[in-house]
C-alpha cells in the first residue's frame, strides 16, 4: 500500500513549498495509476468479461514496451486521463458497469508510438470508428481492422494508414498541442480526451485555431514571474502538472479547478489578463493537487459530518473536506502575494489582506466545529505556522480596510442567500 512518509505530510503542512514531497506525492499518483492498469487486467480475466483477451493482450504488450523504452511509456502513464480511465474502468468491471478494458489497447498504442517501436497492437475502436491515443491525439478513423501495425508513428490496419505527427493536425488525426512553458518544461493541452475531466458538461470542445495564441502567450509569461518570484511554486508544478483543460469561461476573469481523480490535471478558461494573476491560479491549483493527493492517503476530515459552513471564497455552504481545501488553497494564493505585492500595488495588498484572514477564519472554524481527525489537527496546526508568517507582514491601513469591506460585502450577500452564521 502507498504511504506517505511523515517528512513529507510534515512538509506539505509547514512549507509553503517542498520539491521533495512533491515528487513523493507525483511518485505514489504514477505507481497507483500502473497498478489499476494491471487490476483493469486482471479484473477482466476474473471476471470473464468480454474485452478479457483483448485487455491481456495490450496489457502484455505495454509491459514489454515498458521493459524495452520505460521513458517513452512513463511518458504516457504520465497522462492524466490514462488514471481517469484506469480507475473508472477498474471500477466498473468489478460492479458490472458500462466501461470498456478493452480500451487498454489505446493506451498501449500510444506508447508504441511514442517509443518508436515496431509491433502490432490490437484495440478497440470508438463507436464513430476513431480512436482517442491519450496524451497525444485521436484518429478519426481506423479502418475495419482491430490490429494496427506500429512503425514508429506509422500505422496500419488492414486497408486503412496514417502516419501519426506529434506536432500538428492533419486530415483525419487532432495532435494534442504542447504548449512549450520553458527550457524542458512543456504542457499538453487536452481538449479531446473524453475522460480529461470528471464533469463533461464543463469542458469545452475542441479549441478553435484562432484560441491558441492566447495560452501559448500567456501561460510562458506567467511562468515567467513563478521562476522570479515563485520558484517554489514553479517546482513543484513542473513536477506535478502534466495536461490543461479548457473549460467554459466565467462572465469576467479565468476559472480554474482541480479534481483528484485527474491527478496532473489543471481544468481552465482561456487565459485572459495580467500574466501575474495568472500566475496566482497556478499557485492556488498546484495546492489543491497536493491536498487532493494527500486526502486520498491520510484521512484529515470527519467525513461523517455533514454539516456545510461558511466559506469566504465561495457563494455556497462547505462541507469539512471542501472547507479544507480551499483553505490549503487559499494560504498557497496569500504566500503568492505576499511574495508578489510589491510588484503588483494596491490590488496585490488586498488580496493578501483578504485572504489570509478569510484562511484565519476557516481553520478556526474546522477545529471550533471539531471536524478534523487527529492527521487533520496536526495537519492545520502546520497551517498555522505558515499562515502565521503571512499574517506578520505589515500592510497599510488602505488595503486592510478595503479588503475588510469586500470580505463584508461578500458575507452579506452569502447570509441573506443561506441564512446568518456565526462561522
Amino acid at each position: 500500500m502507498n504511504m506517505v512518509s511523515d517528512k513529507t505530510f510534515r512538509a506539505l503542512a509547514e512549507e509553503p513549498c517542498n520539491a521533495e514531497a512533491a515528487e513523493e506525492l507525483n511518485g505514489i499518483q504514477i505507481r497507483r495509476r500502473i497498478g489499476l492498469l494491471r487490476g483493469v487486467a486482471e479484473e477482466s480475466r476474473v471476471s470473464s468479461h468480454p474485452d478479457a483477451e483483448l485487455t491481456s493482450s495490450a496489457y502484455k504488450t505495454l509491459l514489454e514496451l515498458e521493459a524495452a523504452d520505460p521513458a517513452a511509456v512513463s511518458r504516457i502513464l504520465r497522462h492524466p486521463t490514462v488514471g481517469a480511465w484506469a480507475w473508472r474502468t477498474f471500477r466498473s468491471v468489478r460492479e458490472g458497469g458500462h466501461e470498456r478494458p478493452g480500451r487498454l489497447g489505446s493506451i498501449a498504442l500510444a506508447a508504441a508510438i511514442v517509443s518508436g517501436a515496431a509491433c502490432r497492437v490490437k484495440v478497440l475502436m470508438d463507436a464513430d470508428g476513431g480512436l482517442m491515443l491519450p496524451g497525444l491525439g485521436r484518429l478519426s478513423r481506423v479502418g475495419s481492422s482491430d490490429e494496427i501495425k506500429v512503425d514508429g508513428t506509422y500505422l496500419l490496419a488492414g486497408d486503412w494508414s496514417a502516419e501519426v505527427d506529434l506536432t500538428a493536425d492533419k486530415p483525419g488525426w487532432q495532435v494534442l498541442h504542447r504548449i512549450p512553458i520553458d527550457d524542458g518544461f512543456s504542457v499538453t493541452l487536452d481538449d479531446l480526451d473524453p475522460y480529461r475531466w470528471p464533469e463533461p458538461g464543463r469542458v469545452t470542445a475542441r479549441l478553435a485555431p484562432e484560441a491558441l495564441p492566447a495560452w501559448r502567450s500567456l501561460l510562458p509569461e506567467a511562468w515567467r514571474i513563478l521562476r522570479a518570484n515563485h520558484s517554489g511554486v514553479a517546482e513543484e508544478i513542473a513536477i506535478i502538472v502534466r495536461a490543461l483543460t479548457p473549460i467554459a469561461a466565467p462572465p469576467e476573469g479565468v476559472s480554474s479547478a482541480s479534481a483528484r481523480e485527474t491527478f496532473g490535471t489543471i481544468a481552465m478558461s482561456t487565459p485572459t489578463g495580467a500574466p501575474a494573476w495568472l500566475a496566482e491560479t497556478f499557485a492556488h491549483e498546484i495546492q489543491h493537487a497536493k491536498l487532493d493527493a494527500l486526502m486520498h492517503l491520510v484521512p484529515l476530515v470527519r467525513y461523517e459530518r455533514t454539516e456545510a459552513y461558511y466559506a469566504p471564497w465561495r457563494p455556497d455552504p462547505r462541507p469539512a473536506h471542501g472547507l479544507l481545501q480551499g483553505a490549503y488553497a487559499y494560504l498557497g494564493v496569500t504566500e503568492f502575494w505576499r511574495r508578489q505585492h510589491v510588484y503588483e500595488g494596491l490590488r496585490g495588498r488586498i488580496e493578501l489582506a483578504r485572504w489570509r484572514e478569510g484562511v484565519r477564519l476557516v481553520l478556526d472554524t474546522l477545529e471550533a466545529e471539531h471536524l478534523l481527525t487527529n492527521a487533520g489537527l496536526t495537519f492545520v496546526d502546520g497551517m498555522r505556522t505558515r499562515l502565521g508568517a503571512v499574517l506578520a507582514e505589515p500592510l497599510d491601513d488602505e488595503s486592510l480596510a478595503a479588503a475588510e469591506e469586500a470580505a463584508a460585502g461578500h458575507r452579506a450577500v452569502w447570509e441573506a442567500r443561506h441564512g446568518s452564521s456565526n462561522r
